[in-house]
């Protein structure tokens, strides 16, 4: 960041005539003057918006010509041996020409108030520059910048940092999407279900606990990254995690297994979210969102440097969400706070610490609503909650950060990270359970609960990131060590009421009292649980040759889990171990030319579980494997990205439920499992996104999942019938010129084929179905713009979520309308 700052005062001081241009590359043989922008574009001042991919330097700066209207020498010979980086974000055109040749053998000779010589590093030796000449600027490498999606007015990236460092998107040999921040802005994203909503190949399935659960190629999402540093989330009693999307910059998912990254990975997909980070320019936003039910939103975001010279920067963002909901009784109140200061302490390494806090307290409606005793739709009201009024779920939660990244020369960078999470939530609700009998109308049942729930978590991972000649070739290195540790305290009690509930007239009753409930708890249990990871990890990309890379990886892992009685201070379930368990990784990327690539890869899965047998004993890991072929493109000069995925993994070991045992005294729920589910799935996945003409964003991703039991019947984290079939997103939007200047009007479509979910006999089905939405968009200013949003345009009437004939099916949202108004100072 020091180099920053150096530019800006050369760019201050410097105002040397453009014709010194021709001199400088005197002698350093053909000269190449790039300008091929039109009229309007060489009127640019300040910042810009860049997505500029890699590719072959002059490619690379007539795109930069384009966007800024500079003029850019270079000679025959810089052309023929340098590959610029992608370049994304807004920024100065001055630092964008920097990033777009970090790493390189290039430096930029500033020559003008819009010109510039590129010279080989090589040569300066023989040009008698003064060693503090400030017309001369080194490429400097921007680590919060090209893979930052904030002001880049793009719904793609052409890097991802999913994986440990940047990386391009068409290097990864995996399927990888970005859900950007104008993907997010444009969608009224609150939290990161929202976020996933838009994001290719992946479900939602809501929680009888009131978050939802993320499933990708038909398996349990459950491996979550903040800044690609490892979170372990554990809930004794469905899910309950969440967060608020103010405080992010994008999320990034990497669908398929990820045990290189996190050690304990899965076939489905890892989702990182990646945090927002100061700017270098001072800017305050304020956000008003006006919406359907009451739905109150208000966002603040002000960012800019701390100090003269800018090596101090700091942020600080809040959200504020009063709402209500479609169904009776719901609602709840929010309160987000998110902060970050980043120093630069020298030249080459840069600091950050920060933290989050969250406050929610809310009336939920707990446990969906039932079917007939067949599997057949009662076709309940969309408003029909069976819980009381005196429910609640009162959530604070609670986050602090801090990361150290030092450049160490041109080729090498060390970042280390130190992440803490802590959350409690408490929470009583009446909930009924129950098929409803199609001749009596009968059959639901009242029961109460009362959970105490408190999770603290800690990670820290370190890694070398660098470059490495070998064989007359550059190949790159990243190897490091992570750890992870959780203590979650659980104390709850299931109670059942002896009341009958009409669900076609729903009763109120008074409040249940807590020494009830405990005193005829049938589930329940006050329980610690411990889980405790480390790993060594490193990883390759060799190259073989010009188009040809070679991904080698591996990682070891070593893994405890315990479970203990807080009444007793006895073991609940006997302790699980695992010690140096290696996880190999295998993938080649093959370049067709500079704009498309073909990509193969292999990776181990190693999954250990939470569930008990009736032994009381944890279950064995989760085992087995994933293979992914796929072609990816970045085209239209790095504007569009696309991919196509074809993947297929088979695991073991999965958790089948124990109906001879139920109840299960080994567990304080009541229910015991056996590790003897065998599931295949296989299938495509589509994505393209970006600016596909001029003026116009597209998101748009198809996905076919084919889900087998090989063996046994898998009840808990694979849903076989959960994940449709046919998954398509689409969203587009348009921004109009001249005479309709300012106006944007944007749509889409969600579609999904059939779910359902088999009991017995009875089968719940959800059939095909599509949602559609649209948004329609004014910017009054640079500074101030509205817009208006319709989410389920056509109020289709659907269950979002299958559950079991006896409970756990719930509506989707009905047509909703939002206001939503934005200004920048």
């Amino acid at each position: 960041m020091g180099e920053v700052s150096k530019m800006r005062r050369a760019l201050a001081t410097s105002r040397l005539a453009a014709g010194l241009l021709g001199s400088t590359m005197l002698g350093l043989g053909v000269v190449v003057v790039a300008s091929s922008a039109p009229a309007q574009a060489q009127q640019v001042e300040g910042n810009i918006a860049f997505l500029i991919p890699s590719q072959p330097l002059p490619s690379a700066v007539d795109a930069f010509s384009r966007a800024t209207g500079w003029q850019i020498g270079y000679s025959s010979a810089v052309s023929r041996s340098t590959v610029t980086k992608p370049v994304s974000g807004t920024m100065a055109p001055a630092q964008a020409l920097q990033a777009m040749l970090s790493g390189t053998n290039v430096r930029i000779r500033i020559t003008g108030p819009r010109s510039a010589a590129l010279i080989d590093a090589a040569e300066l030796q023989g040009m008698n520059l003064p060693a503090d000449d400030a017309t001369l600027l080194a490429p400097i490498v921007l680590t919060a910048t090209r893979a930052t999606t904030e002001g880049s007015g793009s719904y793609t990236t052409s890097e991802a940092t999913i994986g440990k460092g940047e990386q391009e998107i068409r290097r990864i040999p995996q399927a990888v999407s970005v859900v950007t921040r104008k993907q997010m802005d444009d969608r009224n994203v609150a939290t990161i279900e929202d976020a996933l909503e838009d994001a290719p190949g992946i479900s939602l399935y809501d929680s009888p606990m009131g978050a939802r659960y993320i499933y990708s190629r038909g398996s349990l999402v459950d491996t979550t990254q903040y800044d690609g540093v490892a979170r372990t989330t554990y809930y004794s009693q469905a899910n309950s995690f969440s967060e608020d999307m103010a405080a992010f910059d994008r999320v990034e998912v990497l669908r398929g297994a990820a045990g290189l990254l996190q050690g304990v990975g899965n076939p489905g997909a890892t989702v990182n979210m990646v945090r927002k980070r100061p700017l270098d320019t001072r800017q305050l936003s304020v956000t008003q969102d006006i919406g359907s039910y009451q739905n109150y939103r208000t966002e603040l975001d002000a960012t800019g440097p701390l100090n003269d010279d800018g090596s101090v920067r700091g942020r600080i963002v809040g959200s504020f969400n009063d709402r209500e909901y479609f169904t009776d009784i719901g609602k709840s109140r929010n309160i987000f706070l998110y902060g970050i200061l980043e120093g630069d302490i020298s030249d080459d390494t840069t600091v950050a610490f920060g933290g989050s806090y969250k406050h929610r307290t809310s009336t939920p409606c707990f446990y969906g609503l039932p079917h007939y005793s067949d599997g057949s739709d009662i076709g309940l009201p969309r408003d029909t909650c069976l819980g009381q009024t005196w429910n609640f779920w009162d959530t604070d939660q609670m986050s602090l950060f801090a990361d150290v990244t030092h450049e160490i020369n041109d080729n090498w960078k060390w970042k280390t990270s130190v992440d803490y999470w802590h959350e409690q939530h408490d929470v009583k609700y009446e909930f009924s359970d129950g098929a409803i009998n199609p001749i009596t109308l009968t059959g639901s049942n009242m029961y109460a609960g009362i959970f105490d729930m408190e999770t603290s978590n800690v990670a820290f991972d370190s890694y070398l990131d660098g470059k490495v000649d070998l064989f007359g070739r550059t190949h790159e290195v990243i190897f490091g060590a992570s750890a992870n540790r959780l203590v979650s305290n659980n104390d709850f009690s299931i109670a059942a009421l002896g009341i009958a509930q009409d669900v076609f007239n729903p009763i109120s009753i008074p409040e249940v009292d807590n020494s009830y409930i405990i005193a005829n708890r049938y589930r329940g249990g006050n329980t610690r649980t411990t889980i405790q990871q480390q790993a060594l990890y490193g990883m390759t990309r060799l190259s073989v040759t010009d188009p040809l890379t070679v991904i080698l990886g591996g990682r070891l892992s070593w893994y405890k889990n315990t479970q203990d009685d807080r009444e007793t201070g006895l073991q609940s379930a006997a302790p699980y171990q695992e010690k140096g368990v290696f996880t190999p990784y295998a993938g080649i990327v093959y370049d067709l030319d500079n704009d498309w690539s073909v990509y193969a890869s292999y990776t181990d899965i190693f999954q250990p579980q939470n569930y008990v047998n009736a032994a009381g004993q944890v279950l064995d890991p989760i085992l087995g494997d994933n293979y992914e072929v796929g072609v990816k493109g970045s085209i239209l000069d790095g504007r569009v990205n696309t991919s196509v995925s074809l993947f297929r993994g088979t695991t073991e070991n999965r958790p089948v439920f124990d109906e001879v045992n139920y109840p299960c005294g080994s567990s304080p729920d009541g229910e015991c499992y056996i590790a003897g589910g065998k599931v295949r799935t296989q299938g495509i996945e589509l994505e393209a996104s970006g600016e596909l003409f001029s003026n116009f964003q597209l998101a748009a991703s198809y996905t076919y999942t084919h889900k087998k039991v090989l063996e046994g019947i898998d009840d808990i984290t694979f849903r076989p019938t959960y994940t449709p079939d046919h998954l398509v997103k689409l969203w587009g939007e348009y921004s109009f010129t001249e005479d309709l200047e300012g106006l944007t009007l944007g749509g889409g479509v969600r579609f999904q084929s059939e779910t359902s979910r088999t009991v017995g006999t009875a089968k719940v089905t959800q059939d095909p179905y599509a949602v559609f939405s649209a948004r329609v968009g004014y910017k009054f200013t640079e500074n101030v713009q509205a817009a208006l949003s319709v989410d389920n345009l056509f109020d289709k009437k659907y269950y979002q979520t299958i559950g079991a004939p006896g409970w756990g099916s719930m509506y989707g949202d009905p047509r909703t309308v939002t206001l939503s108004l934005k200004a920048k100072f």
